[in-house]
C-alpha cells in the first residue's frame, strides 16, 4: 500500500508494531483528539528509533526502518515525505557515524531524499558519501542566488 498524508501512521504501525503501546498512551495524553503526524514521529517514533539505532545486533528492525522509510520517500506524497524529513531526516544528518552505518541498506529513493535534505540544510558533511549531482546543482543554484 503505498503511503500517504492520511495513513502514514497506520503504516507507520504495521511496520512497527512494537510502538503500539507508546502511540496508545501518546493518542490518550491528547485527551480525545488524535496527534497528527508529525507528533507521532517526534513523541513516539524518534525516541523508538534512537533505542533501537542504539542497540547491536538489530538487523531486522534495521531491513524493516530501511524498507518503510523507502516507501515513504517512493510514495511523493510531499507532506508524508516532508514529515520524513524534519522528524527522521534530520536526526539522522545530525548523527553520521548512524547514518554512516545505515547507508549501506537504504534504498535509492531515501538516499536521494537524505542528499536533498542535506543540501537545503547545509549538512552535506554530514553525508558518508560525496555528494551526488543532484544535491550539488542545489547548492550552486542556491549559492548563485546568494
Amino acid at each position: 500500500m503505498k503511503i500517504t498524508e492520511q495513513n502514514l501512521i497506520g503504516q507507520f504501525l504495521l511496520a512497527f508494531p512494537e510502538v503500539e503501546c507508546s502511540y496508545q498512551k501518546e493518542v490518550e495524553s491528547w485527551e480525545g483528539e488524535l496527534p497528527g503526524n508529525y507528533n507521532v514521529f517526534a513523541f513516539v517514533f524518534k525516541p523508538f528509533l534512537k533505542d533501537e539505532l542504539a542497540k547491536a545486533g538489530n538487523e531486522d528492525f534495521l531491513r524493516r526502518f530501511c524498507s518503510f522509510m523507502e516507501r515513504a520517500c517512493l510514495s511523493e506524497d510531499s507532506e508524508a515525505v516532508n514529515v520524513i524529513w524534519l522528524k527522521v531526516f534530520k536526526f539522522l544528518l545530525s548523527d553520521s557515524v548512524t547514518l554512516k552505518r545505515l547507508w549501506p541498506l537504504l534504498g535509492p529513493a531515501t538516499k536521494s531524499n537524505i542528499e536533498d535534505a542535506a543540501a537545503r540544510w547545509g549538512k552535506i558533511g554530514s553525508l558518508p558519501v560525496p555528494a551526488r549531482p543532484k544535491a550539488v546543482l542545489f547548492l550552486l543554484k542556491f549559492w548563485h542566488r546568494g
